[in-house]
């Protein structure tokens, strides 16, 4: 079978279920293909995959520099407040700029490549379209469970892509996920409205760093508790590289009997880092994080999807501290969860930080309920399952 998978542009929307999907795909025997943007091109050939390049596939950051997208006039806070992701602004961004600029060059490759079955990332609406302009059987990669998929804008602006393409509308927010919808957590991560019959969850394998952990930070203290802090790769984008946030993070975790490890940006040399500097934490650039969730006690993250969903797989609470995107609503379902705490941007203070990661250490509900998602995300089948179902779709 021939399985085209479409993705952004952008390198964390390939890294956590793409790539490994389209691993699983071909040593099934299936014949894979990516179809993307040119600058993330080289990820997918570095693993030994196919990738075709779509020229007028724009990232998001392509699309905001160049001026085809206005950001929120609330973007420009990003670091000192949390941002909301607008549903508006995911319609006319996700569903109605990149999607219309890429479509027309997924027709042309799925007309070329002929695939027997297309799947999209959960962002990614292109390779929907094509798919249902063709009469391809399709199905969605969900990387973003939160995102506002099924706000009446986005099906709004979804329908107006199907106007383009001659399709008829639908009045379904969720029909390009209906047949197939692949998440990577357990169902009860979810929102009840948000809980598809059709879905099916999975787990990801392991990503082993190469060359193990860092030596130093294996040599820590273990007299205490360890905190893992990171803001993610794009905090060192944010104005002024979400500093000050930084700054306030490192003096929590040196109020507190923890030992810290503290992720600056992999563009950020510690050495030359000019905030706090408490005996307690370790400050770096880079961290293998998956590796060393396993053995923390408490994750302080920006609550990106796939920093969420490696601390859940690890068992691990969580102090979240959205910045932008769908990062928020994520925030917000650990909180309901009682899997981890929230706290905004504007509202973080050294203070306030301190007494919440406290709050989550010294109550074991946190890690108990943290460790009951855990269990059921072990449970969950593999991606070579993932794989069979995807293509029972085509069959």
């Amino acid at each position: 079978m021939r399985i085209l998978i479409t993705a952004q542009a952008i390198y964390s929307h390939l890294a956590p279920l793409v790539l490994p999907v389209a691993e699983r795909a071909r040593e099934a025997g299936h014949e894979v293909a990516i179809a993307t943007g040119a600058g993330v091109v080289q990820h997918i050939e570095k693993r030994g995959l196919t990738a075709l390049t779509l020229p007028h596939m724009q990232s998001m950051g392509e699309a905001l520099q160049g001026g085809a997208l206005r950001p929120p006039p609330e973007m420009a806070k990003v670091g000192s407040v949390t941002v909301e992701l607008a549903p508006e602004f995911f319609a006319a961004a996700f569903v109605g700029h990149l999607a219309e600029a890429s479509t027309p060059d997924l027709l042309e490759v799925a007309k070329s490549w002929q695939p027997d079955l297309i799947l999209h990332e959960s962002t990614e609406y292109g390779g929907y379209l094509a798919a249902e302009s063709l009469g391809i059987p399709h199905g969605a990669l969900d990387i973003a469970p939160m995102a506002p998929y099924a706000h009446p804008a986005v099906t709004e602006e979804l329908n107006r892509q199907r106007g383009k393409l001659g399709l008829a509308p639908v009045n379904d927010a969720w029909h390009p996920f209906r047949d197939f919808r692949a998440g990577v957590v357990p169902e009860d991560f979810y929102p009840t409205d948000s809980r598809l019959p059709g879905a099916r969850y999975y787990q990801v394998p392991t990503q082993t760093a190469q060359g193990g952990l860092d030596p130093d930070i294996a040599q820590l203290s273990t007299d205490r508790p360890l905190v893992l802090a990171t803001l993610g790769s794009n905090a060192p984008r944010l104005p002024g590289g979400a500093h000050a946030l930084l700054e306030i993070i490192v003096e929590a975790l040196g109020e507190l009997p923890v030992t810290g490890v503290v992720a600056l940006g992999a563009d950020r040399d510690p050495r030359q880092w000019d905030g706090p500097r408490p005996d307690n934490v370790h400050l770096t650039s880079f961290v293998q994080q998956e590796l060393l969730l396993r053995s923390s006690d408490l994750f302080i993250t920006h609550a990106g999807f796939n920093g969420t969903r490696e601390a859940l797989a690890a068992g691990v609470p969580m102090v979240a501290v959205p910045l932008f995107a769908e990062q928020s609503h994520n925030a917000g379902r650990l909180h309901e969860l009682g899997v981890g705490t929230r706290i905004d941007v504007q509202d973080v203070t050294r203070d306030s930080l301190a007494a919440a990661a406290r709050t989550v250490l010294e109550d074991r509900t946190y890690r108990s309920r943290a460790q009951g998602l855990q269990r059921r995300s072990h449970a969950l089948p593999d991606l070579g399952r993932l794989v069979e179902d995807a293509a029972a779709l085509a069959a």
